[in-house]
């Protein structure tokens, strides 16, 4: 079986250990006990079941900095492109205007000064990834406090990803958290304009919570995926990797994807522009359905010397329409507004778990309450529990009576709103 085919027949079981981690970071939130819930031991008669994708609806939930109230800032990273010669170039290049663009630095380099007044100038909103100094102490807090001064002299919205957990890092655990959170304060003193992001690629997902500094000390989670071409045109499963990434951290604070899509291998020395348009007509198409992803960034430049693939959409005319196309949609968004801090707005949650209708009756599973919604009331359902096919289920009008909480249904989509 390959990684991917296995990744994705785990889903359910990576999320779940992703949960029992989590309790052992900084300020995740605790599930309530599963003994709260008695399982009912008859074996009630019932006629055709239905199931329906869930979603959770949470009013006043209070915005991360930066956080759109809806839809996705669109992005890029061109810096490693040699064919783009500037962000106005790319962009006419392409036909698409963009609200952010990356840069990638160690924290031993210099600042980008002239790179920052260039996004200021168009209107864009730096995103600046910063790695471990290549040379010297690895936490070095004097260096960090110059990042945060710098970040923080001109009063824009900036994101900066710290200290990304890539596939062969040497990250200590207890070392970086440590390290994280100082940089929280850091950056409030010195920079109240940068949100604060914290990430990883898909090669470290499946140790990714070890290093999760906690709610308090991160404002974005981000997650780095490559779609590498094989040999015969084919992809991985790119959405098996994001379901894991939004089922684990939807709760923790709005999500940013960054990916490419490679429309050639050195491996077969063969070009895919045909699939490589519609991998990226697919992905971008599917993520407006992940309403906590707030940000998506393509990484836009060819790798021959490193994974043997090239991903710039650019140079590739039936690429870019097809790229320039997908961000016609009202869903994505080209300007990052600056906003008061700590605004409300009303956000949707992913049930991994779904819901069932029966005899025109809705029930939500108890698992959804327990890890989703975290319900406060689950004791006084005790007796009202139903079991079907080895899952607890509650009537939504026991869980209305309980608790206030209201519902709608969307038959065509087979979804369910819980409110």
């Amino acid at each position: 079986m390959s990684k991917y085919a296995f990744l994705s027949a785990s889903l359910f079981i990576l999320f779940a250990l992703a949960s029992c981690t989590a309790q052992n970071t900084p300020n995740v939130p605790t599930p309530l006990s599963i003994d709260a819930v008695a399982a009912y031991t008859g074996s009630p008669m019932y006629d055709k079941i239905t199931p329906f994708n869930l979603q959770i609806e949470i009013q006043n939930h209070q915005l991360s900095l930066h956080e759109p109230y809806t839809g996705s800032f669109v992005g890029v990273y061109i810096a490693r492109d040699t064919t783009v010669n500037s962000i106005r170039a790319f962009e006419a290049d392409v036909g698409v205007s963009h609200a952010i663009f990356a840069y990638t630095m160690a924290l031993d380099d210099e600042y980008p000064v002239k790179w920052v007044l260039e996004n200021i100038a168009l209107m864009k909103t730096p995103f600046i990834v910063v790695m471990p100094s290549e040379n010297g102490p690895k936490y070095d807090i004097e260096l960090l406090t110059d990042l945060a001064i710098n970040a923080g002299n001109f009063d824009v919205p900036i994101f900066v990803n710290l200290f990304p957990v890539l596939a062969g890092h040497a990250f200590d655990p207890t070392e970086y958290i440590a390290f994280f959170r100082r940089a929280r304060d850091i950056f409030a003193e010195h920079a109240s304009n940068v949100a604060l992001v914290w990430g990883f690629d898909a090669e470290s997902m499946m140790h990714s919570t070890q290093f999760y500094p906690g709610r308090d000390a991160v404002d974005w989670i981000h997650l780095i995926i490559y779609n590498d071409v094989d040999t015969n045109g084919q992809f991985r499963d790119f959405f098996a990797y994001i379901d894991f990434f939004y089922f684990a951290f939807q709760h923790e604070g709005p999500l940013v994807v960054s990916t490419a899509v490679s429309h050639y291998t050195l491996e077969s020395n063969a070009y895919f522009t045909r699939q490589a348009a519609e991998k990226i007509t697919h992905i971008y198409s599917r993520l407006q359905e992940y309403p906590r992803i707030r940000a998506i960034l393509y990484l836009n430049y060819n790798d021959l010397q490193g994974s043997g693939n090239k991903y710039a959409i650019n140079t590739m005319r039936d690429i870019s329409a097809a790229y320039a196309q997908a961000l016609t949609a009202p869903h994505f968004l080209n300007y990052v507004n600056i906003s008061p801090h700590h605004e409300k707005a009303t956000i949707r949650i992913h049930s991994p778990f779904r819901a069932i209708m029966r005899n025109y009756y809705f029930y939500i599973p108890a698992r959804a309450l327990i890890y989703d919604t975290r319900f406060p009331y689950l004791q006084l359902l005790d007796g009202k529990e139903i079991e079907i096919d080895g899952d607890i289920f509650f009537a939504i009008a026991d869980i209305n009576r309980v608790s206030g909480a209201d519902f709608f249904v969307d038959l065509g989509r087979h979804l369910l709103v819980l409110r």
